[in-house]
């Protein structure tokens, strides 16, 4: 069953925020790079917030940890994605961990200078706002999906998030390719991986998605009722 909450494209910035902000804009406001091994922490919870983040190569993800291991995984960046942003804004800590799912390259800057940057660059400002929009459109469907939801609509709900996400996608007829293993999937729903994976073979059952020669999820454009 798809979700019938709509998702106003004009709303959401484009799938993957790509060149968010130039890297001579970056430069030019005292932007340092960090260099990050394969499961190096960045930040952690609780770590107050003075830098203004982006993925320059390499991906990262916001995660938190409960006390028996397991993750809840706020989101993952990648190249051109800003992250670990309403704390920056509002002077606050870390409500997730910043780690390094890859060898990653993250652009760091500092309040002052971002503040500066702000002002004086208006199409990166309203590209930051369209961004933090859409990122609280995905916090309020998630957290309604995860309170009452069973695990085949989570999974709808989210996978059709990220297709409308990709403007190209969200305006053909092909199958959208989902960027996640089941594994992510599992951790940004609150499901275990065993759920994810049966839920995937029930909606393949269903006809609501097809596998790629990887494994990978194809999901198909929803049809209209």
């Amino acid at each position: 069953m798809v979700s019938s909450r709509k998702i106003g494209k004009g709303q959401l910035a484009k799938f993957g925020e790509s060149d968010m902000i130039p890297e001579a804009t970056l430069r030019k406001y005292g932007a340092k790079i960090v260099s990050l091994k394969k499961g190096e922490i960045l930040f952690e919870q609780g770590e107050n917030a003075t830098h203004f983040f982006t993925v320059r190569s390499g991906k990262m993800k916001m995660v938190n940890y409960t006390d028996e291991g397991r993750e809840f995984v706020q989101g993952y960046f990648v190249a051109g994605n800003s992250f670990g942003e309403p704390p920056f804004f509002n002077h606050m800590p870390y409500p997730a961990s910043a780690v390094a799912l890859v060898d990653s390259e993250v652009w760091k800057c500092p309040y002052d200078q971002f503040m500066k940057l702000l002002r004086n660059n208006f199409e990166v400002h309203l590209k930051v706002t369209q961004v933090l929009s859409g990122r609280l459109i995905y916090k309020s469907i998630m957290l309604m999906e995860i309170a009452v939801e069973e695990a085949e609509h989570r999974l709808t709900t989210l996978i059709e998030y990220f297709r409308q996400m990709d403007i190209k996608k969200a305006k053909s007829n092909e199958p959208f390719r989902v960027p996640f293993t089941r594994k992510q999937l599992a951790d940004m729903t609150g499901l275990r991986v065993e759920t994810v994976i049966r839920s995937v073979k029930f909606m393949e059952q269903k006809h609501l998605l097809s596998l790629d020669r990887d494994g990978k999820i194809l999901w198909k454009r929803p049809t209209k009722t």
